[in-house]
């Protein structure tokens, strides 16, 4: 399996301004900045984009897992934030760098925790989408703050 870490440009977010819960929301610059790890998850076809993050603090909280620990050198908090996954389908809306922008200590850790990744990341995406089914995203604080809630018709998931 193989991991790339990537910017999604900043057309994407102009594109989808009216997005709610975003990291870093009106600001593009910073948005489009900001180092994503493409993980190509099948649930409808989409493709999700998970946030790398220099504050992720604890990766599970008292209300669940969160993320990954990612850490490196000066930045013992980082990982991926599973709350803040983006569905970008379009291609054209994705840049993949030249150059790897990320500590190769952290792009090591990414590489060897892949599947753990993928396992966390797909229990919370179906966690997600049965509280979204629900109707429960607000009352639990797993996916209340979750930027999956600009999706919900490409997770197959109707709205009321």
């Amino acid at each position: 399996m193989a991991i790339t870490c990537c910017f999604i440009k900043e057309q994407y977010f102009i594109d989808n301004a009216h997005f709610v819960k975003m990291l870093d929301s009106g600001n593009t610059i910073k948005q489009c900045h900001r180092t994503h790890l493409c993980i190509q998850v099948s649930s409808n076809g989409n493709t999700f984009y998970i946030p790398l993050r220099n504050n992720l603090g604890p990766d599970v909280r008292k209300f669940g897992r969160i993320g990954h620990s990612v850490p490196a050198n000066g930045r013992p908090k980082a990982g991926i934030d599973y709350r803040y996954a983006l569905i970008v389908n379009d291609a054209s809306y994705i840049e993949i760098p030249t150059v790897q922008r990320i500590p190769n200590s952290q792009y090591q850790k990414l590489l060897t925790d892949i599947s753990a990744i993928e396992t966390e990341f797909n229990q919370y995406l179906t966690g997600f989408i049965k509280a979204a089914r629900k109707n429960r995203i607000d009352r639990e604080a797993l996916f209340r703050e979750s930027s999956l809630v600009n999706f919900l018709s490409e997770l197959g998931v109707t709205g009321d």
